[in-house]
This record gives structure tokens, C-alpha cells and sequence, in this order.
């Protein structure tokens, strides 16, 4: 890394600029995330709407402000902030039960079927996706409204300053361009569609990584299979995977380095699952997303600066529900792939980004555009061998 892109020592989400301009016919009001304006007389029919709208509160503006803010940055609506996540948190709660209880049904009724066929219910994909499905969608939504609750119990001044961070960092993240992390997408789509034209035994037999095929020379494999799925959930866990943490890699660390995490860490997983799991085949891009989260759990540790930590813990809660997931599912989860491209990702991040207390981005250099750009390269004539090789099977 040779250059930063921010002159300021704040970081780029801290700065006020990030949020529009106040308009000037209300002293007080309110900015939905759907770009809603609120007009208010004064603060305490402002507060009023913070505390029972049922619309989401991305601003507030005082008469004092020039630009809107996060309500988190008002200590005056920490009352009325503690109202309304405690309300949150309790209707994510029993969103979460209602989850848990019907997904719970469907892994018992799973599991009583494969009982009733003598089949090993340890063995049975229908169980793990069963138990992975009431992992995702209600053990952990059920936590963290648990989590949320005490948090906001708890919430004082000094805690509504971390919330202001967070929903700064949030909003400035979703306001990067990111077009590599969009690409990376579309590719997983297009691989997704071609499975959906040719069928998915059909799929994985002329593109997937065959360990064996592999083994008698066909290393293209591992460069073709990770833009193939095993199931729909599985692809739509590793679209949305790679559209929040790739982004979040290119934004922070620039798109360069979100192909090459991306490409090595593929690799990385794909040589670990064929050494370690030598007999069955494997598919997805799993491995290339843990190799994104390592290297952000390594990237942010070092530049701590860049993100603030409530952020930061979020990666790591992450991180847990990955290895959750595949303790759940190990009988169909491919762990070793997964656990090649976190070491890659990590790896990478030690390597190629050496600690630093400055709160300004590293800016890629013309090196780091050029070798990032054929990484890019080698991913899309991956997926389009992978095309064509399923399409002429």
C-alpha cells in the first residue's frame, strides 16, 4: 500500500457530510430510510416519533444543524431510543419463537422420517438443512432479539454514542460504490442459471470439483466448481454473503484486493477440501466468503480505526454462526473448504496489510489495479469454461 484515500484523521464515516442537508421549513424532523420527510414543531413531538413511528428513523434535525443526524446522536432522545428498541427487540423476540417453534416441527418431522425408513438421521441432507434452517432462521434471530433486548434495557449516553457509530459506519458503507463486489455477484448468478438450464447432477458431473478427476489432472475443477450450488439455499446464503462482505472489502480495502481474497481463497478451500476430503465432490463459493471474513476480521483488528467496534463484533458473531452451521450440517458441509479460505483470507490480510493506526484507507496502487484485474480475469473465464463445459456435457 503506497497512498489513502481520505485527508482527514477521521475516518470517512465519521464525517457530517455523509448526511443531506437539513430543509428549512421545520425547526424539527425525521428521515424514513425509504427518504420520507417528518416535519416537527419541536423536539418533543420529534421525540414522540422516535419512540412509537413504526417507520424507521434513519435522521433527525435540530434548528441549531445545518445536516441531519443518526437520532443516536442526541442524548435527548435516549429515552424514547430506549422505548423503541426495547419494542423492536421484543417483536423480533416473537417473530423468532413463532420461527423456532414451526422450523422446529419440520426438523423433528424430518427426523422422525428418516427413523421411520431405518435411514441414520446423522446421514439424512433433509435433516441438516432442517437443522440448518432452524439454526439461521430461528435460534439465532432468537438470540440476538434476546441480545438486543438487554442492550437496550441497558442503553445510556455512553451507549448511544456506540449505536451513533455503527448507523454512521452502516449508512456510509451502503452509500460506496462497489461495482467488483457486483460482478463477483453477477457470476455466481450466471452460474446459478446455467445449473437451472442443465440440472444439477448434470451441473456438478462436468463442472464441480470430482476429487478424483481432480486427482488424474483436471485442475481447472478447482477454479470452476465454487460458481456451482448444491441447493438453492445454498446459493442464496452465498449470494447474500458475498454482496454484504464483499462490499464491505472493496469499500474498505479497495476492489483489488476483494478479487484476490475472492480468487485465493477459492483455491485455498478447494485444495484443502480434496486433500482432507478426498471422496466426495464439492461445489460453492463458501470458502472464497470465508476467506472474505477472515480477511476482515484481520484487516479491521489492524486498522481498528477504519471501523468502529460494534461493527467489528459483528464479524466475529458471524464467524461462530459459520462453525455452528457446520457442526449442524458437517455431513454435507464441506468444513475443509471452509476452513481453507478463512486461513487464506487471514493469511492475506497479515501479509499484504500491516498494522496502522490511521484512520485513512489504503488506496490501491497501478501494481495492486493490474494484478487485481487478472484475478478478476481468471474468475470470469472460470465461470465461462465452467458454461461451457456444462452446456456441451
Amino acid at each position: 500500500m503506497t497512498g489513502v484515500t481520505e485527508t482527514s484523521e477521521e475516518p470517512a464515516w465519521a464525517s457530517p457530510d455523509n448526511y443531506p442537508v437539513k430543509p428549512e421549513a421545520s425547526p424539527y424532523g425525521a428521515l424514513s430510510s425509504k427518504g420520507r420527510v417528518r416535519k416537527f414543531e419541536n423536539l418533543v413531538a420529534l421525540a414522540e416519533h422516535v419512540r412509537d413511528s413504526r417507520e424507521s428513523v434513519e435522521a433527525v434535525w435540530r434548528p441549531q444543524d445545518r445536516r441531519m443526524m443518526p437520532p443516536d446522536a442526541l442524548a435527548e432522545l435516549v429515552g424514547p431510543l430506549r422505548k423503541r428498541f426495547m419494542d423492536k427487540a421484543v417483536e423480533d423476540g416473537a417473530n423468532a419463537r413463532r420461527n423456532t417453534l414451526v422450523l422446529s416441527l419440520l426438523f423433528f418431522w424430518a427426523l422422525y422420517a428418516n427413523l421411520a425408513n431405518q435411514t441414520i438421521p446423522a446421514e439424512s441432507v433433509e435433516v441438516g438443512l432442517a437443522g440448518i434452517l432452524l439454526v439461521i432462521f430461528g435460534f439465532v434471530p432468537w438470540y440476538e432479539a434476546w441480545r438486543n433486548r438487554r442492550s437496550a434495557m441497558a442503553l445510556d449516553e455512553e451507549g448511544l454514542a456506540a449505536e451513533e457509530q455503527e448507523a454512521r459506519f452502516e449508512r456510509w458503507l451502503r452509500g460506496q460504490g462497489s461495482w467488483c463486489m457486483w460482478v463477483l455477484v453477477a457470476l455466481l448468478v450466471a452460474g446459478g442459471a446455467v445449473q437451472v438450464l442443465v440440472g444439477l447432477d448434470a451441473s456438478v458431473a462436468a463442472a464441480g470439483l470430482d476429487k478424483e478427476r481432480y486427482r488424474g489432472g483436471e485442475f481447472y475443477r478447482l477454479l470452476t466448481a465454487p460458481f456451482l450450488h448444491g441447493h438453492p439455499l445454498h446459493w442464496a446464503l452465498n449470494v447474500g454473503g458475498l454482496w454484504y462482505l464483499g462490499r464491505r472489502v472493496e469499500v474498505l480495502a479497495g476492489w483489488p484486493h476483494l478479487a484476490l481474497v475472492f480468487l485465493i481463497s477459492i483455491l485455498a478451500g478447494g485444495v484443502a477440501t480434496a486433500h482432507f476430503m478426498p471422496y466426495q465432490s464439492s461445489v460453492g463459493a463458501s470458502g472464497g466468503l470465508l476467506g472474505l471474513l477472515g480477511f476482515l476480521i484481520v484487516f479491521e483488528t489492524l486498522h481498528s480505526r477504519l471501523v468502529p467496534r460494534p461493527s467489528r463484533r459483528r464479524l466475529g458473531a458471524a464467524l461462530i454462526m459459520t462453525f455452528v452451521i457446520g457442526f449442524v450440517g458437517y455431513r454435507f458441509i464441506d468444513n475443509w473448504a471452509h476452513g481453507g479460505g478463512l486461513a487464506a483470507g487471514m493469511l492475506y490480510g497479515l501479509i499484504v496489510f500491516p498494522r496502522s493506526r490511521s484512520a485513512r484507507r489504503p488506496r490501491a496502487n497501478r501494481v495492486d489495479r493490474f494484478v487485481g484485474a487478472i484475478g478478476l480475469l481468471v474468475l470470469a473465464v472460470s465461470l465461462g469454461a465452467g458454461v461451457i463445459f456444462m452446456l456441451t456435457l
